[in-house]
């Protein structure tokens, strides 16, 4: 709202209307001005003499006048009633009589006017003896109405009562508001002769210096009530503040601490250092149970009594004040215990002993999740700044019960998910021992066959040098290879703790290559390793990587084709200002990998091998080799063309950065 005319001329007009209009004042000022609308005290707001408005809002108070008294003149009364009453505004008033006669006030009529209102400026044209010319220059950027040059007319016609003189003649010669370029006032007053001016410059000072005491008097007052009201928002001021800061500490736990009993120790730490309260309690609906359950209090010294900790009460039991607040949602005070409806023998009053009771319900996405119950500080009560509060904190501590429950059903899921990804791991690499074990039958059969020969054959050839060599030479190479081959399914089978620890990465592969060389030999797949010699240790969990690299290669050879080839290849990469890491190349030159199907591939129980009889799979193996990536920070990739063969790609980093190793301690505490 623009400050362009003070409100001493808004009370002219509310005292005009309250007089003339028994004492109501109810239809002036209603639904005024938005801003003016939605102060504590409006009518207040216009008695302060230090407020400004706009010409906007005096036109509309003028309006109203008019409506209220059917007069379209009533400016012009008003003007009149402000010269004759305390209306126009003391120190004005002051001002004007000081000047002690109309000749001198005229002079001074600009200075009055500055003090009052920006709307106009006023020039003295003329003044000589009894008669003068005053022009009014409306500024035309504010909004001004015909009513405010009625106001001034009554004001410049009546000015003599303030010595106690007879109105003036006044005549308007020219208007603005009936389309001049300003409005003129021709004015003409009684000459007063010598002794009577003199006389009045006389008692016109003390009378001056009367009306200034008694006025100071009055303004006195006035800072005294200026002063209490804003010594008391200061204090509300302060309190907010307080309030603020604790809103503050509270979202900053909610959002970093997830321990339910840390995070309402913080929240209540925090609530009391702004209310005051003796105790509280917190109870939360149990809907398994249906009642109402003990979950945290404060106020007693670290020592809940065990009939508290032990307490419920059933949702039934409606005669309950905490069960009456759960069900309706809506809160409950009880400012003297002693005195009220409550059963004395409730466990609550007889161990927590409070001497008045403030219950507010916990809400949270429309539901309510339980109560918090406190006690005042003394026997006045719970404050109503206290109850306020409590009523702003308890969306809050409903908001970090709700977090806290929903993190621990997040954990208790995670530990579940861990168990069930473990289980899936072990279901994957059964099923491929599975699918490998009548060929490692076959593989393992054919050497001890070839052994069972030789030995038949031996007393016979015992003497014979040469076959004692080649039987011997045979038996160690076969028997080697066939406990090899049994070492490494005996290692799969065995489930150990996850273990990162510096390994060396080719002599993993070999081991892998070694374990599928019966289904490799069997449909005479040649499988080639190219390893970057650059590539020392890396830190890495045995166990994981080689049932990556096994699912890799076992897919590698179900979809290589007869005499067909596999590559593996190890390259190491320095980027800059990156993590090192090295990749792992795994290559076939099977059919490939329809384009459609390349996003699905490492998604849970996708798989094609179902569509060809050659192959079986449980569409698991990829997804536990992403996830076994992931869990070394690192990634698989794939590249295919039909009909040309697919090459995964592993990356791995040489050095896992401090986040990563930290993740593996927790998920290992875990």
């Amino acid at each position: 709202m623009e400050k362009e005319t003070s409100c001493i001329n808004a009370i002219a007009i509310i005292d005009y209307v309250r007089e003339y209009n028994r004492g109501d004042v109810s239809v002036l000022l209603k639904d005024l001005d938005p801003e003016i609308d939605s102060m504590p005290d409006p009518e207040g707001f216009f008695y302060d003499p230090n407020n400004w408005i706009s010409c906007d809002v005096i036109s509309e108070l003028y309006k109203r006048a008019r409506l209220i008294f059917h007069n379209e003149m009533v400016a012009y009364d008003i003007g009149r009633y402000a010269t004759e009453n305390i209306s126009m505004g003391y120190t004005q008033r002051i001002i004007v009589k000081a000047f002690w006669s109309i000749n001198q006030a005229l002079k001074h009529v600009q200075k009055v006017n500055d003090q009052l209102n920006r709307s106009k400026k006023v020039e003295l044209v003329k003044i000589h003896r009894n008669q003068a010319v005053v022009k009014l220059q409306w500024d035309p950027g504010m909004y001004v109405t015909k009513d405010i040059c009625l106001y001034n007319q009554g004001i410049y016609a009546n000015m003599p009562h303030i010595w106690g003189g007879r109105p003036l003649n006044l005549e308007e010669r020219c208007c603005y508001f009936e389309g001049a370029p300003y409005c003129e006032y021709h004015l003409q007053w009684t000459a007063r002769n010598r002794f009577h001016e003199i006389y009045s410059r006389f008692f016109t000072s003390k009378s001056v210096l009367t009306e200034t005491i008694r006025e100071m008097e009055k303004d006195k007052k006035i800072i005294e009530q200026k002063y209490e009201e804003v010594n008391r928002l200061n204090v509300e001021l302060n309190l907010k503040i307080k309030q603020l800061q604790a809103m503050q500490e509270t979202g900053k736990a909610i959002l970093s601490v997830l321990d339910l009993g840390k995070l309402l120790t913080v929240i209540m730490n925090t609530l009391s250092n702004v209310c005051s309260i003796s105790r509280a309690i917190i109870m939360v609906v149990n809907e398994k149970e249906e009642c109402l359950e003990y979950l945290y209090a404060t106020g007693f010294n670290g020592n809940v009594p065990n009939e508290i900790l032990k307490y419920k009460v059933p949702l039934h039991r409606v005669n309950n004040i905490l069960v009456r607040v759960t069900n309706t949602g809506r809160s409950e005070y009880v400012p003297k215990v002693r005195d009220s409806s409550l059963r004395k023998d409730n466990i609550m009053l007889i161990y927590g002993k409070p001497t008045s009771v403030y219950v507010v319900p916990l809400i949270t996405r429309s539901r309510v999740i339980g109560v918090i119950a406190t006690d005042a500080v003394d026997d006045l009560g719970v404050p109503i700044e206290t109850r306020n509060m409590l009523e702003i904190f308890s969306s809050q501590i409903a908001i970090a019960i709700e977090n806290a429950r929903l993190y621990k059903q997040l954990q208790e899921q995670m530990i579940e998910l861990r168990n069930s990804y473990t289980l899936l791991g072990r279901v994957e690499k059964l099923s491929f021992l599975g699918n490998v074990a009548a060929r490692l039958a076959h593989e393992i059969k054919n050497p001890m066959t070839a052994i069972g020969t030789f030995i038949q054959m031996l007393p016979y050839k015992y003497n014979d040098e040469e076959y004692r060599g080649k039987f011997h030479k045979i038996v160690v190479e076969e028997t080697n290879r066939v406990n090899n081959l049994l070492s490494e399914i005996m290692d799969l089978v065995h489930t150990k703790e996850p273990r990162f620890e510096l390994y060396d990465i080719h002599e993993l592969i070999g081991k892998m290559v070694l374990l599928i060389s019966p289904q490799s030999k069997a449909k005479n797949i040649k499988v080639n390793c190219e390893f970057d010699p650059s590539i020392e240790k890396v830190w890495l969990d045995s166990e994981k990587m080689k049932q990556v690299i096994l699912n890799l290669l076992t897919n590698a050879v179900d979809f290589t084709p007869e005499q067909g080839r596999i590559e593996i290849l190890t390259k190491h990469n320095h980027k800059k200002g990156k993590n090192e890491n090295i990749q792992i190349h795994i290559k076939d030159n099977g059919e490939g990998i329809p384009p459609s199907n390349i996003d699905k591939i490492f998604e849970p129980y996708f798989t094609t091998k179902h569509k060809s009889n050659l192959h079986k799979g449980t569409g698991l193996g990829l997804f536990i080799a992403h996830q076994n990536m992931l869990d070394h920070g690192g990634n698989i990739e794939v590249e295919s063309k039909i009909n040309e063969g697919a090459t995964f790609i592993l990356s791995l980093p040489i050095n896992p950065s401090k986040e990563f190793e930290e993740s593996k301690k927790s998920i290992k505490a875990g």
